[in-house]
């Protein structure tokens, strides 16, 4: 999963798009037809490259940030192939370098880095789209690369990736109805906007026309079909819930979530940070 706050090494690729590694299973004694064991699919070489994205990402620790340079590392193959592989294959490419360029963001140390893979990850997600419009997974990494780099940005940039943030969770959603990340991350967006002071509101207004509009309830409404889509989803989805809850005066409902989040181990950096934003709410409760 991804930073919610907030979220691959290989033989260089052979000049042609697809060289199959094929699996077979041998054994020395006389099998029948019924006993012998299936044949792996041949995998090529941009596939084995995606899945061990795919297998770095899903790593907890530090692990996760490797990612970045395994996939960069490739780049000018995959370049290279442009014009033997299709569209939607380096969009698949593209969504995954802009997701790993999230992670390293998240493992970086220094603020330069932090907003540098925020940058070079937002123009990678934009390009991934331009590839494939309909692959959900394009929009939402390019929304999340949105919202890492407004943190960095002036209140007049920060609105306009809100909004683009808001505009491409949309369209994921749309896509793929059921991937309940798409849902936690609108949920928090929600909630930000609910709590946005007059001033800022009259800015966004200045400057776009329209203030972005969202309740307390909006916001509770998504983390709870993250909780329907996925029981247990994560730790900060339930303090989220909690704050919704606590928002709208229904306390007990607001302390039933903090238990629920309180009985979640902590296994991630991103549990360590919601376990911080637990105890001080719960501290408020």
């Amino acid at each position: 999963q991804f930073n919610h706050n907030s979220r691959y090494r290989l033989t260089v690729f052979s000049a042609v798009c697809y060289r199959y590694i094929t699996a077979l299973a041998d054994s020395e004694e006389e099998e029948s037809d019924d006993d012998r064991k299936p044949l792996q699919e041949p995998v090529d070489e941009l596939t084995a490259l995606l899945r061990k994205a795919d297998r770095l990402h899903s790593c907890n620790g530090a692990e996760k940030a490797q990612g970045l340079n395994a996939l960069l590392e490739r780049k000018a193959e995959v370049c290279k192939l442009q014009l033997k592989i299709g569209f939607d294959q380096k969009c698949q490419y593209l969504w995954r370098l802009s997701r790993a360029y999230a992670d390293a963001h998240d493992f970086a140390v220094d603020l330069a880095e932090k907003k540098s893979c925020a940058e070079n990850g937002k123009k990678v997600g934009e390009e991934a789209i331009s590839f494939n419009p309909q692959c959900a997974e394009g929009h939402q990494w390019y929304a999340i690369l949105c919202g890492l780099l407004s943190e960095y940005e002036s209140i007049q940039n920060k609105i306009k990736n809100g909004y683009l943030f808001k505009d491409h969770l949309d369209k994921a959603i749309e896509l793929k109805p059921e991937d309940p990340l798409s849902y936690y991350l609108l949920g928090r967006w929600c909630y930000a906007v609910s709590q946005c002071t007059w001033i800022e509101r009259k800015i966004a207004a200045t400057l776009f026309g329209e203030p972005p509009s969202a309740t307390v309830q909006d916001a509770l409404q998504n983390f709870l079909k993250v909780e329907e889509i996925s029981p247990k989803y994560s730790k900060f989805n339930y303090v989220f819930l909690a704050k919704c809850y606590k928002d709208l005066g229904q306390r007990s409902q607001a302390q039933q979530m903090c238990d629920a989040a309180s009985a979640m181990n902590i296994q991630t950096k991103e549990d360590e940070e919601a376990q911080k934003e637990l105890d001080s709410f719960v501290a408020s409760l």
